[in-house]
């Protein structure tokens, strides 16, 4: 062997050996950290802190129109005209539809004349009691004198001034058995005049009805809204069986929920509430209960709460589904966690707080419990930092590392 290999091949079993010792003092070093890394569990926490509770629930109903009128016509007969289509928008008073008129018309001239005929009766009766009352004060007043006369006859009678025919003749012109058969003239007059202002009475109604006939022939919106179904076509007859139309007002709606008893007790008038209605808007928006029946739906046994919703730009229309959020129970300043990071522990509840880089189990009285989130009224503070993940794998004492949260 030549003295070049004799150097080379020491040199080559020093490195060879160098190597395995760094190799071995590696896998020592790593073997080292991943022991030094599983003495830790990776933990999420969260700042315990003040604030509000509410355990709400849900209750699905349905959209109404704030208003809806069946709109049906008094008048029976043939359709001429429909000025509306369905879906318009109407006013109050604008004309939807009208029913032939020709013979109503008719019968409203006829009552007219009728009418007139009985104002030219009592016209009548009026002046001829009015002759009977003047006949009547005129023969009266001549009596009065006769009778004044007749005194005087008899005293020159007595005094045989005048014959006995002349005081005859004196009281017959004083008799006043004629003043009573005017008076029932006058009577008679007054039966008439009454007949007549009667006939007429019953003459104006006539016509009233006739009136109120012909208008029955022109159907008018109730209020203003949009018609959401129409009957009636031209040439068809027209009843009052069913609706010809009907009109919903909705810039303005509600949506009716039915709850059972033990819920309703627990509502008030006024009450904030949630209201979704998925098909007109993504979000919830925020109304008020305006209404609460007093008493049971006789079907459902259940009580209707009514919510009003403004809809002035008319994306909600009746007929839609909505959901309704009620806040059963709200405690305010409280302290809220997670649900989750409650642990049942036999007969406790616990949770698992951090504090330099150590797990402490630290048992707590809870409150209201939404399943979301729950109050504790006993056990933690404002400030403490609580495990709300990786809680169910540590210990009292372990060692854990904040991989995530405050």
């Amino acid at each position: 062997m030549n003295k070049k290999l004799k150097i080379i091949i020491p040199l080559i079993v020093v490195l060879i050996g160098a190597v395995v010792l760094i190799s071995r003092f590696g896998n020592f070093t790593e073997s080292n950290t991943t022991q030094e890394e599983e003495d830790y569990t990776p933990v999420e926490v969260h700042k315990v802190t003040v604030g509000t509770i509410e355990n709400k629930i849900k209750i699905n109903g349905k959209v109404a129109a704030n208003e809806e009128i069946a709109v049906i016509p008094k008048a029976i007969g043939i359709v001429t005209n429909v000025n509306v289509k369905l879906g318009d928008f109407v006013e109050k008073g604008d004309t939807l539809f009208i029913i032939e008129q020709d013979d109503i018309a008719k019968n409203v001239e006829q009552a007219a004349n009728a009418v007139q005929m009985a104002r030219n009766g009592v016209a009548q009766a009026e002046n001829g009691l009015e002759t009977a009352k003047l006949n009547y004060k005129l023969n009266k007043e001549k009596i009065e004198n006769a009778q004044l006369n007749l005194e005087r006859i008899e005293k020159l009678y007595e005094e045989g001034a005048v014959s006995k025919n002349q005081l005859e003749q004196a009281q017959l012109a004083a008799d006043g058995k004629n003043l009573e058969v005017l008076m029932g003239q006058v009577n008679q007059a007054e039966i008439a005049h009454r007949q007549a202002q009667s006939q007429l009475r019953q003459a104006e109604i006539a016509h009233e009805q006739a009136l109120s006939g012909l208008g029955n022939t022109v159907v008018k919106s109730p209020m203003d809204g949009f018609i959401s179904t129409l009957s009636v076509k031209e040439g068809q007859i027209a009843t009052n069986s069913q609706p010809a139309a009907t009109i919903v007002e909705t810039d303005k709606v509600y949506i009716q929920i039915n709850v059972v008893e033990n819920i309703v007790n627990r509502l008030h008038v006024g009450q904030e509430v949630e209201v979704n209605v998925p098909a007109a808007f993504d979000d919830h928006i925020t109304s008020t209960i305006s209404y609460i029946s007093p008493t049971t739906d006789i079907r459902t046994q259940l009580y209707a709460v009514k919510i009003y919703i403004d809809n002035s730009e008319q994306k909600i229309r009746p007929g839609m589904n909505g959901e309704v959020k009620l806040s059963m129970d709200t405690v305010d300043s409280a302290i809220v966690i997670r649900g989750d990071a409650v642990l049942d522990k036999e007969d406790k509840k616990t949770v698992f707080i951090v504090e330099d880089n150590t797990a402490i189990e630290r048992e707590v009285i809870t409150g209201l419990d939404t399943g979301d989130y729950i109050e504790i009224k006993e056990g933690l503070e404002e400030g403490e930092h609580i495990i709300v993940e990786g809680q169910h794998y540590v210990e009292d004492g372990g060692k854990v590392k904040v991989v995530r949260g405050d």
